[in-house]
């Protein structure tokens, strides 16, 4: 009998030979046993959603499908997704909001998968060298007083490293750091079912744009401002150039999946907070079926496997991600300092809003909160956010309600 062939993209972003060795290890098994071919291809996160969107529109989807959380929505509502059958065991994700994104309208489309939260980071032997306390740093107030001390020491000693590391490029990857900070001040998303008369021209907002600004501006040379997310986090893993870390966490997994707890200086910090519970930016990635797929029951059959203690013990430490789920990554937080403080992140922080239309508010984000960040750290003084830098997040604010009132328009007539 002439095996079948299911073809699966997944998401990379990276070029490491070993996540393709174990891929082509585990599907290579998984096709002996079942009769099946797996066409495998690796697609970046910048080449994803375009191939995707151009791929369904072709009637050339894949059959399995890696998706972002905060796509599912728009996916689902486009009719791209198959609804995921009784008999899958979805293993539910530790982070509740990641579990409303999988379903729609009481519908399941998709099973969680990988989970990545924005942390903080520090090096703790340049914390007791400069001395300082992890106490110190548990609130923004208190973040940006060390900062500002460690600059001070950096006066007089060139050589000590700069206070904190953050990305800042007019990406998806700066606006969930920012939110991770604005969540964790207390701030949260209006309602979009209701297009609001005001979005980010919010007192809360305004203050951490200028926040963050100011962060930058004390940490950063004028030359680093800019960097991409990517360089920051192996400036700060692999290098050593900050005392502390905004970012990702995946520094930190592979220096668990290393084992070097006691002779490491990097350190998980609890994220710091205006309030008495803290939260960041909590995302990831889930599994789905093409609603084009002719092998849909195939298809959810690998989905199963791929969730399947057998593939993520060994998919978590290749690939250096967290499983979306309880895990035996996840049973290390009882020994383990940073994966306690990393599960506990997990389960508190939040998802962006379940609206279909989210993609293009969030390319609203980036570019309104984005360009006034930059234009407020091209200043010559910490004058605050002017005139202009009103009007441009005014703007911002009407192109997202036009994009909700749109998007209510085709629901209603639709």
């Amino acid at each position: 009998m002439v095996a079948k062939k299911l073809r699966i993209w997944l998401i990379t972003g990276s070029s490491d030979s070993a996540i393709l060795m174990y891929l082509r290890e585990k599907f290579s098994l998984y096709e002996k046993q079942n009769n099946i071919k797996i066409q495998l291809e690796l697609i970046t996160w910048e080449r994803i959603w375009k191939a995707l969107i151009e791929a369904f529109k072709n009637n050339t989807a894949p059959d399995i499908v890696q998706l972002g959380t905060s796509w599912v929505r728009t996916f689902a509502h486009m009719g791209y997704l198959d609804q995921t059958p009784d008999y899958v065991k979805s293993r539910p994700s530790i982070n509740e909001g990641i579990n409303r994104i999988c379903v729609k309208d009481g519908v399941r489309y998709a099973v969680p998968w990988i989970v990545d939260t924005i942390i903080l980071a520090g090096r703790k032997d340049y914390m007791s060298l400069l001395g300082i306390n992890k106490e110190e740093v548990r609130d923004w107030k208190g973040l940006m007083d060390v900062a500002k001390r460690i600059k001070k020491m950096k006066e007089d000693d060139p050589e000590i490293p700069k206070a904190v590391a953050v990305g800042l490029k007019l990406e998806r990857d700066t606006i969930q750091r920012f939110f991770s900070i604005l969540w964790a001040r207390g701030w949260d998303f209006p309602d979009l079912d209701r297009v609001p008369q005001r979005f980010i021209m919010d007192p809360v907002v305004l203050d951490t744009i200028k926040y963050f600004a100011t962060l930058k501006r004390i940490c950063d040379r004028p030359e680093d401002i800019n960097k991409h997310p990517y360089q920051v986090n192996d400036d700060f893993y692999r290098h050593g150039l900050s005392v502390f870390y905004i970012g990702s966490w995946y520094g930190i997994i592979n220096r668990i999946n290393r084992m070097e707890q006691d002779v490491d200086d990097y350190c998980v910090l609890p994220f710091p907070s205006s309030r008495d519970k803290t939260c960041s930016y909590g995302g990831g990635t889930v599994l789905t079926v093409s609603s084009k797929s002719r092998l849909k029951e195939e298809a959810w059959n690998l989905v199963e496997y791929m969730i399947s203690d057998d593939f993520m013990d060994g998919w978590a430490v290749n690939a250096v991600h967290a499983p979306a789920f309880e895990s035996k990554f996840w049973q290390q937080r009882y020994t383990d300092e940073r994966v306690r403080l990393m599960y506990e992140q997990t389960v508190n922080s939040k998802v962006y809003p379940l609206h279909p239309a989210w993609l293009a508010i969030e390319n609203e984000l980036v570019k309104g909160i984005g360009y006034t960040i930059f234009r407020f750290l091209n200043k010559e003084t910490n004058g605050g956010i002017s005139t202009e830098d009103y009007s441009i997040l005014a703007e911002t604010d009407e192109r997202i309600r036009r994009i909700l009132e749109i998007n209510q328009e085709v629901r209603y007539f639709g």
